[in-house]
């Protein structure tokens, strides 16, 4: 399958691949590590980035399969905090909504 998403600003990049994909799960990966998502979650996650994308203001939250928040995507005026815990690494940095536009396109608009 291997569908890329990508955030970032002028300075840093994250990315990960959709590498597996089934009606139950999906398998994330970024910098060869794995994490496991409920397929139902990862629909969550892109109605709530549309969302609050649109709206400007509030937070996308994805979970890994365990339940815990691996992406979260946060709006306030403009400005977007992205912050990531993928594996044992978190990381975290700003930007703003017009770096945002091509990643809810990669994650997807669900109606």
């Amino acid at each position: 399958m291997q569908h890329q998403i990508e955030m970032g600003n002028d300075e840093t990049t994250f990315k990960f691949v959709i590498a597996e994909a089934s009606r139950n799960m999906l398998r994330l990966v970024h910098d060869q590590e794995s994490e496991t998502v409920r397929t139902s979650d990862y629909v969550q996650f892109a109605n709530d980035l549309t969302r609050v994308y649109h709206e400007l203001s509030g937070a996308a939250r994805l979970q890994n399969a365990d339940g815990r928040n691996i992406l979260t995507i946060s709006f306030e005026r403009g400005r977007v905090e992205v912050e990531t815990a993928w594996g044992q690494v978190r990381d975290g940095f700003r930007t703003d909504q017009s770096y945002m536009t091509r990643t809810v396109g990669q994650i997807g608009i669900v109606e």
